[in-house]
């Protein structure tokens, strides 16, 4: 009995450690598909002259998680009025996705870019793009490095802390 808890201890405790090193392979995940969607938008607006209501939703089509939340609401917030520029749907999208706030970097640097689309010419637009896209490459070098140097402490942190939980308890 005694040993099943300590096991109990030390796998709990290890499951936290593993769950943070999770976020941070999530957090990669996210800015590698916001960069992608970002692409997708890009040539939407260079190629084809996609309305961005429409666009936005083929970036929801494209994406995942937070972010194909985030852009159905986007599209959906630019379909219901007219009035609506992308920059009130990018935000009234943030507002309505819990797993992304707007004081986050990447969703910051979206706020930027929702800022430029559909005010200036195509030109603009895609250079706004591009540099979003350079801002999310720089914070996922960031993450990716955090991940790399921070993953595999997280693990061995929450493993160590449940030994040593299990050891005072004995």
């Amino acid at each position: 009995m005694r040993f099943a808890g300590i096991i109990l201890i030390v796998a709990s405790a290890g499951t936290v450690g593993f769950r943070y090193a999770r976020g941070l392979r999530r957090r990669c995940r996210f800015l590698r598909q916001l960069m992608d969607a970002l692409q997708l938008l890009k040539n939407e607006i260079a190629v084809c002259a996609t309305p961005l209501p429409q666009a936005f939703a083929l970036m929801a089509v494209a994406a995942d998680g937070p972010l194909e939340q985030l852009f159905t609401a986007a599209a959906r917030a630019m379909d219901r009025s007219h009035w609506t520029t992308p920059l009130m749907a990018v935000r009234e999208a943030l507002a309505q996705t819990p797993e992304l706030s707007e004081s986050d970097p990447a969703a910051q640097t979206l706020v930027d870019l929702a800022a430029r689309l559909g005010r200036y010419d195509t030109d603009s637009q895609l250079q706004g793009i591009d540099m979003a896209v350079l801002r999310l490459t720089e914070l996922l070098r960031q993450a990716e490095i955090e991940r790399s140097t921070r993953s595999k402490t997280y693990q061995t942190l929450g493993i160590c802390a449940g030994l040593a939980l299990a050891i005072l308890l004995l």
